[in-house]
């Protein structure tokens, strides 16, 4: 009985002041509404103990790590779209591998990229798959996919002079 109580009184004394950090960081009332509440459950289930010295700032502490957690997951979406929307739209280029550049870039790739690197840059240029296919063969989420591409990307680029 004294759990629910000190339950309710943390929610009065809080919840305002948590739904408008959280409004003042993300701008939508509902994705906020749910952050505080999904706080609230993790109170309730035990997961989250904010009774200590100074509850109010350990709840505006968890809302502000949610809203960076949300905000970071929305950002990494929208580039993962906008790699797969861009990738959709380039044209295919017909590349001549016999050229001395190619021999010297084809060596790098051997040399310089770590084995994941070079697995997931040949998946993508020389098999011609997809994202997704990469991160479904591979079993990596494709965020992972873009990561690799990217450093291996970036590796070869610094070498390549």
């Amino acid at each position: 009985m004294q759990k629910k109580k000190d339950f309710e009184e943390l929610f009065r004394n809080n919840y305002k002041q948590m739904l408008r950090l959280s409004m003042l960081i993300i701008k939508d009332e509902e994705e906020s509404k749910d952050i505080v509440s999904d706080i609230f459950t993790s109170i309730w289930d035990g997961t989250i103990n904010p009774y200590v010295d100074k509850p109010q700032n350990y709840l505006l502490m968890c809302v502000r790590n949610r809203c960076l957690d949300l905000l970071n997951h929305k950002r990494t979406k929208e580039r993962v779209y906008r790699l797969l929307t861009l990738e959709s739209s380039l044209p295919s280029i017909a590349i001549n591998n016999d050229t001395p550049d190619m021999q010297r870039l084809r060596e790098m790739v051997d040399t310089l990229l770590t084995p994941r690197d070079r697995q997931v840059l040949i998946m993508k240029y020389e098999r011609k798959m997809k994202y997704r296919e990469i991160s479904d063969e591979l079993n990596i989420s494709q965020v992972a996919v873009y990561k690799h591409l990217s450093q291996a990307l970036k590796t070869l680029k610094a070498n390549f002079k």
